[in-house]
């Protein structure tokens, strides 16, 4: 998305081609080259992949090009304690964090542990006890009687609780990627390709990633003394790690490329019973394959409800069950809970919009900081990230609980702007905060709700930008006639997902597009019917209803093609992003 307002006007935007493309000449001889279609090269070279074996690397994005792991820093460490576990039969504790990430992270571990037959005890987190791994949760652990804890997703800012364990005399693997501290955890074994002395070359790996990467790695060790049972293959994971890559916005080159189009084929097999179940719950057809955009919009939100709405214990069970018979309530549990969290982020974004539409000085803030006590803490995230998106500035929205005086919430930016550093800035404000340059998370005194608020704006306000933030640049790959658009071209640009952060996915434009039949879907949606020449084409543009558009209009528009199943058949749709009056017929 652009990072405009999305109650901007519909006057045409300043249309910016993406820079990198070669002539013509080009593009059809290294398509040659390639096997490829040319418009595929094109999309290569304006994303700053322009060698041509790096082209083919990308294209095919194979696991056998992975690179080995045993440059992770803690890599081997955290083998050591893995393979002493198995052989002297110890109970280990497993424990995520209550996001896709997380849960998915703890799935991987607890399940592959158990598959070489260790006794397993799973925690994952819950988001009213507060963020991370907590001193509670280490004391859980201590309890239940486990020798060794791994943390997925959590553990890097987590000194206290990690600390508690080696106090009881229990062993901790720490696997994180969130950015590093300056004191890092105490922990036996850290594993985070962050950590300045990682030698692993690629920093892009989610947590569920890097759980992948030392189970592959503990299957070769166990290979290597030649049991008489091989190991499990962790490929079997893979959906998992693809699901958690996606919806935790890590970008999708290198080997997380390779993880997650491996991922994506084995989820449109779907072979472990929770995915397949909570995509029946979800609406999505058994036959369609499952791609970027079903993992994001139906799977994701999904996984992270039980999490947003209280415990994150659900999500885990369904992701851990064995039968469809045991994943089937489940998946009906949490698609029960994520009706329920649609509806309080709904009341929530409104009240986020009275609120700062009502702050006279809301046009002069670089970043905004909204806050009250009738939001849950589980859908602060989303709020933020639909501010940020309508007013392209990074938000921080805030949960107040009263009876503890504490704000704990969520901050989304933009692009160009490094939100965690943003609150690093504001440090001496905030109690607890984590995340990444896009996102991240924060507690602190409510009182200070207002102090967060200036200092916030000034730390974004003092960030120099990396992109142009004028809100009507709109950047695309090239324009595209609807005649162009049909089912072959939406399966050639298939070929080359999965898209998504560092890869978008494909932009075109067009102009003089006549609207041929309209409809408002649930009050915020524009379902259209358009036509070029002889061309027509169904179309969706998600939130843009405000246009108040009639038959006969003629628009522009930004859009992605996409190849939809409903019913067993297969349709093109047009999905726009961006949609204007047009000023001049094409």
């Amino acid at each position: 998305m652009s990072g405009r307002p999305l109650d901007s006007t519909s006057e045409p935007p300043r249309i910016v081609e993406r820079p990198g493309a070669p002539d013509r000449d080009v593009l059809r001889e290294r398509g040659r080259e390639l096997g490829i279609h040319p418009l595929l090269v094109r999309l290569m070279y304006t994303r700053g992949v322009a060698n041509a074996i790096e082209q083919r690397e990308l294209f095919e994005a194979r696991l056998g090009g992975l690179r080995q792991p045993d440059a992770m820093a803690g890599f081997t460490a955290a083998l050591d304690l893995l393979e002493r576990a198995i052989e002297s039969g110890i109970r280990v504790g497993v424990f995520g964090d209550y996001d896709v990430d997380g849960v998915t992270t703890a799935a991987i571990l607890t399940t592959y542990l158990e598959a070489l037959g260790l006794e397993v005890v799973s925690r994952v987190a819950h988001r009213e006890q507060g963020y991370g791994f907590t001193v509670m949760d280490a004391d859980a652990f201590v309890d239940a009687g486990v020798e060794l804890v791994i943390t997925g997703d959590v553990g890097t800012s987590d000194i206290d609780a990690i600390r508690r364990l080696r106090e009881h005399g229990v062993r901790s693997i720490v696997i994180d990627h969130h950015q590093v501290p300056k004191v890092s955890p105490p922990a036996d074994a850290f594993i985070n390709p962050h950590q300045s002395s990682c030698a692993f070359a690629f920093k892009g790996l989610c947590s569920a990633g890097v759980a992948f990467y030392l189970c592959a790695g503990l299957r070769s060790r166990l290979k290597a003394k030649a049991q008489a049972r091989l190991p499990p293959d962790p490929r079997e994971w893979l959906d998992l790690v693809a699901v958690a890559t996606i919806c935790d916005m890590m970008p999708l080159r290198a080997e997380n490329r390779a993880l997650v189009r491996a991922g994506l084929r084995r989820l449109s097999d779907r072979a472990r019973p929770g995915f397949a179940s909570l995509l029946a719950a979800a609406g999505v057809e058994s036959d369609v394959n499952i791609d970027e955009e079903v993992v994001g919009f139906k799977l994701g939100p999904r996984l992270n409800a039980p999490g947003r709405m209280g415990a994150a214990e659900p999500a885990l069970r369904l992701l851990r069950s064995r039968t469809a018979t045991e994943a089937e309530p489940l998946a009906e549990q949490i698609e029960m809970l994520n009706a329920r969290r649609r509806h309080h982020t709904e009341e929530a974004t409104s009240q986020a919009l009275v609120l700062l539409q009502g702050d006279a000085e809301l046009a002069a803030r670089a970043g905004l900081v909204v806050a009250s006590e009738a939001w849950l803490p589980g859908i602060v995230g989303i709020v933020a990230a639909r501010l940020a998106e309508r007013y392209g500035r990074p938000a921080v929205v805030l949960a107040i609980d009263p009876a503890e005086a504490l704000a704990r919430g969520s901050v989304r930016g933009v692009p160009g702007v490094d939100v965690r550093a943003a609150l690093e800035a504001c440090g001496s404000i905030i109690d607890r905060f984590g995340g990444h340059r896009e996102a991240a998370g924060l507690t602190l005194r409510s009182t200070r709700i207002g102090e967060l608020a200036l200092a916030f704006a000034a730390a974004i306000a003092a960030q120099p930008r990396s992109v142009d933030g004028e809100f009507d640049r709109e950047v695309v790959d090239c324009a595209l006639p609807l005649r162009v658009v049909d089912m072959q071209m939406c399966e050639t640009l298939d070929a080359l997902g999965p898209y998504g952060i560092e890869f978008e996915a494909p932009r075109f434009w067009a102009e003089g597009l006549r609207v041929e039949t309209v409809r408002v879907l649930k009050e915020r949606h524009l379902l259209l019917t358009l036509s070029q020449a002889q061309a027509r084409r169904e179309a969706i543009a998600f939130d843009q209803a405000h246009h108040g558009l009639a038959i006969g209009d003629e628009v522009g528009c930004i859009f992605v093609p996409r190849l939809e199943r409903f019913r067993g058949e297969s349709r093109v749709r047009l999905q726009i992003d961006r949609l204007w009056r047009s000023r001049a017929k094409c």
